[in-house]
């Protein structure tokens, strides 16, 4: 049976009465606090006791070491520059050229997989043009460039005035679904104007040095950490034993029969979760008691009328909460 909570407290306008009160309102909940970090520290010693020093520094490092993040970041970068300046070499034109276009392609909502996609379909129609084929593109049979090729080609069709035949124009060049795919590049072109605005205050050749300076970077990390596999490849097969591998069967077999354990008590379980959101409701029903009486505590005389009835609540949700809490917590 838990302790009961009572609080006799008299309602006068004096600062003596509300100290009292704040008194004993701290006192009661020093026991309930206490009682938490009791039942903490005694979880901490057993696992203290339980697990070794590596083990406790592995999960502490996972819980508190943000570097996992930062490594990410790291590597998103350095694929994102390679990425880039692959793509420019593959088009045959520079960075600076290849992420203009990309930019305003982009502002205009076509993605960058549809800009591949409809540059390699035209580099290929060159290419056929320059074997001999009289297709759309054959005047460009003598160019290399596909990032200014694709500039060209999207101001020549967007001046078509004709709305039917610019569509047959931009399927004959780019597919069925050119005008869909590549929207405003079609009807609109390539606008100075529009280029201007969105390469203002940008520096593209500070860009283009920086990208290939991480695509260095990013070939240094990729030979570093090739070496460090195949160092890891030997480090690990000299630890790697019989009984390692006897100890993670041993570790399987426990995960899976407490699995089963927990598909067998599952009705348990979810009780246990439900009584779990039911005493977090409470909780913030709590929140909500104690908050306008916390106020009242701290400012004088005003709202006393609100106490005897904020401080009976208070006791009532307080020893229902006491009697869902683990037994370490209520012995402590």
């Amino acid at each position: 049976m838990a302790e009961s909570y009572i609080i006799t407290i008299k309602f006068a306008p004096s600062n003596a009465s509300l100290k009292d009160a704040e008194g004993k309102l701290t006192k009661m909940f020093k026991r309930v606090t206490n009682g938490f970090k009791n039942g903490f520290n005694k979880v901490w010693k057993g696992m203290k006791v339980g697990a070794g020093v590596t083990a406790m520094a592995t999960a502490i490092t996972a819980l508190l070491n943000p570097m996992s993040e930062l490594n990410d970041r790291i590597n998103q970068t350095l694929d994102k520059a390679s990425g880039i300046k692959d793509r420019s070499e593959a088009v045959g034109t520079d960075v600076k050229s290849y992420l203009a276009l990309q930019g305003y392609a982009k502002s205009k909502g076509v993605s960058e997989e549809t800009l591949s996609g409809a540059i390699a379909r035209m580099q290929s129609m060159v290419g056929a043009a320059k074997n001999g084929e009289q297709n759309a593109l054959w005047e460009y049979r003598g160019e290399t460039d596909m990032a200014k090729v694709f500039y060209n080609v999207m101001n020549q069709i967007a001046k078509v005035q004709d709305p039917a035949e610019r569509a047959a124009l931009a399927s004959d060049v780019f597919g069925r679904n050119a005008v869909t795919a590549l929207g405003p590049l079609v009807t609109e072109g390539f606008q100075k104007e529009t280029f201007n605005k969105l390469l203002s205050g940008i520096d593209l050749n500070k860009v283009e040095k920086s990208v290939y300076k991480l695509d260095d970077r990013a070939n240094e990390q990729a030979v570093l950490a090739f070496k460090r596999d195949m160092q890891d490849m030997v480090a690990k097969g000299n630890v790697i034993n019989s009984g390692t591998i006897k100890a993670q069967d041993q570790n399987a077999r426990a995960k899976l029969d407490l699995e089963n354990k927990q598909i067998q008590s599952y009705a348990d379980l979810a009780s246990v979760d439900s009584t779990l959101t039911e005493i977090k409701a409470m909780l913030a029903q709590l929140t909500s008691i104690l908050s306008p009486l916390a106020s009242v505590i701290k400012t004088a005389t005003e709202g006393l009328s609100m106490l005897p009835k904020a401080v009976s609540e208070t006791k009532d949700l307080i020893s229902m909460l006491y009697n869902r809490l683990p037994s370490w917590i209520r012995r402590a």
